[in-house]
């Protein structure tokens, strides 16, 4: 009986984690970014809830003897690589702003302090000047495609010509440099300076691992599902037609939802990006996916998937857009908490409460909120960095 409670500790952490996130969502709607960060998402209970779901989760792996399944194994080392990453980034990067006017240069930038403002002063082992900033527009004249700034970095080593813009950054001796913004005038421009040397690429590693263990678990889960026999055949044909249909129903509600978003008005540069196409594609196939996995079970693994794949696909655009893969805005929280919920059911074996086909649908219906409010509800009810969607 202890063991089997025991087992069952890292699910309720995960629940506890997923109440976490939506109340810090709903607070930083409520009063403000920098508080929800100081009182939440950088406290140490926050910091310190990863770290015991993380060590739950090790020990769950133990005595489920795991690594016997060493694409299953893989795939839970390769979550805590992320969040070990996750935590090397919050111990030893920094990042601030840096304002230059055109042919002025500077080796400082702007940090926070505890209460989020911009007060304490860092220190670049190079100079940045601006040459030049200009915004590019499209043929119509009107609608801005990109803001870039013609920037000279000088190091030791000498000096060094680069163009940075949106979704174009500059690297220099581990550091990232990121057009934020620009002055009304247009003769200056805002940029953001980001260092993070380990947890980055800890992190990286980590999707490149779960990316090789999805694709690993998919194709051992294939070859069984090709063993398997029918048993119900009449039943599976109707399941069969009416997950088709509800397919076709959630594919064109959801395209027609995002056609209709984008054409309302021209897209702003930072969404120029081949990236758009294949994290937001990933995206709206995972969530039409999970809808169907109500009636077929069988697809919620690679719903799942396609919803981690699109996730992390999403972080590396950030990290190549805003100077960081994770900033906890509530589109991002609410895709985390939708993955967190419907990763649940995949541990049947853990929670056999799963295998009656009955509770699996029941909760389901549940986490299908979650998907609305991930889809719907955060753009018109919270807002953030992601507004733009909606």
């Amino acid at each position: 009986m202890r063991t089997s409670v025991l087992s069952k500790l890292s699910f309720v952490l995960v629940i506890l984690l997923v109440i976490a996130i939506a109340a810090a969502t709903i607070v930083e709607d409520c009063y403000g970014v920098n508080y929800a960060h100081q009182h939440i998402y950088e406290a140490w209970w926050f910091v310190g809830l990863w770290a015991i779901t993380a060590i739950a989760g090790c020990w769950l792996l133990y005595k489920k003897k795991t690594w016997k399944r060493p694409c299953v194994f893989l795939l839970h080392v390769s979550f805590l690589i992320i969040l070990s990453g996750a935590l090397t980034t919050h111990i030893t990067s920094h990042k601030g702003m840096i304002h230059l006017r055109e042919g002025e240069a500077s080796r400082s930038f702007w940090m926070k302090n505890e209460q989020g403002l911009y007060t304490l002063t860092g220190k670049m082992p190079f100079y940045l000047a601006l040459k030049k900033f200009q915004i590019l527009y499209d043929a119509d004249g009107t609608t801005p495609s990109d803001y870039v700034s013609q920037v000279v970095i000088a190091t030791k080593e000498g000096k060094k010509e680069t163009t940075i813009s949106m979704n174009n950054i500059g690297r220099v001796k581990g550091y990232r440099i990121y057009q934020t913004s620009f002055d009304e005038d247009g003769k200056g421009s805002t940029f953001t300076i980001s260092y993070d040397p380990w947890g980055t690429a800890i992190t990286y590693a980590g999707y490149l691992l779960l990316a090789l263990s999805m694709i690993w678990v998919s194709l051992k889960q294939r070859i069984q599902n090709e063993q398997l026999t029918i048993n119900s055949p009449k039943l599976s044909t109707f399941n069969f037609q009416l997950s088709t249909l509800l397919l076709a129903l959630c594919g064109t509600a959801m395209a027609s939802y995002m056609v209709i978003a984008i054409a309302r008005s021209p897209l702003v540069p930072i969404l120029r990006s081949p990236f758009l196409f294949v994290h937001v594609g990933t995206i709206m196939l995972s969530y039409i996916l999970l809808v169907v996995s109500i009636l077929r079970r069988e697809i919620l693994r690679p719903a799942v998937f396609l919803l981690a794949t699109g996730i992390f696909l999403g972080a590396v655009w950030a990290n190549v857009s805003w100077g960081t893969y994770w900033s906890w805005d509530p589109k991002e929280s609410w895709a985390l908490i939708t993955l967190l919920i419907y990763s649940i059911p995949l541990h049947n074996k853990s929670l056999p409460w799963f295998n009656n086909i009955r509770n699996y649908r029941i909760y389901s219906l549940l986490a299908f909120a979650c998907l609305l409010m991930t889809y719907f509800g955060v753009n018109f009810l919270l807002g953030g960095l992601h507004s733009y969607a909606g």
